[in-house]
């Protein structure tokens, strides 16, 4: 019996012992710290406890775009990318990187991916939610220039006509 106590007592003092209770400010630091580094995983687990642990904290929107970011730019995996742009864009309408987190979820699926109905949806999705927002002019244009190449696209051969005469 004693013995059983003993394990009990020795498991529960390991347990508390590795609870972590950074707050979520300190969590976006040390994942931002592991990130410069270049320890890619072990950030995105911390920035993925951080969004967990503290769902409505700001810090836990920054952490999620930061992941996008970090999935399209490091690891190439765009539609994990798309999925963390479109949980902001979804999950944190109000918040103010949402409008970017669907422009960006659009452009990726558009220009990335190349799936165009996706694309169309989330393009789509923010002129509805954001209609006076800056980046609608930008929307706007990429809906029209789906699936187009940048020789097909009326208002950039001018400019394309420029840059090879330099």
């Amino acid at each position: 019996m004693k013995k059983h106590l003993g394990i009990i007592v020795l498991i529960s003092a390991l347990v508390f012992s590795c609870s972590d209770n950074r707050t979520a400010e300190a969590l976006f630091q040390d994942a931002a710290e592991l990130y410069k580094q270049e320890k890619i995983t072990r950030s995105l687990k911390t920035f993925e406890k951080l969004s967990n642990t503290y769902p409505d904290d700001p810090y836990a929107v920054k952490a999620i775009y930061r992941m996008a970011e970090i999935y399209a730019g490091d690891l190439q995996d765009f539609e994990a990318c798309v999925s963390k742009y479109m949980y902001v864009a979804n999950e944190y309408p109000s918040h103010p990187d949402a409008p970017k987190a669907r422009f960006m979820s659009g452009y990726t699926l558009a220009n990335i991916i190349k799936d165009y109905k996706r694309a169309e949806a989330e393009y789509n999705k923010f002129i509805r939610d954001y209609p006076e927002h800056p980046l609608v002019e930008s929307v706007q244009f990429e809906l029209r220039n789906l699936g187009k190449e940048l020789d097909q696209i009326e208002e950039l051969k001018d400019i394309m006509k420029t840059g090879k005469n330099e």
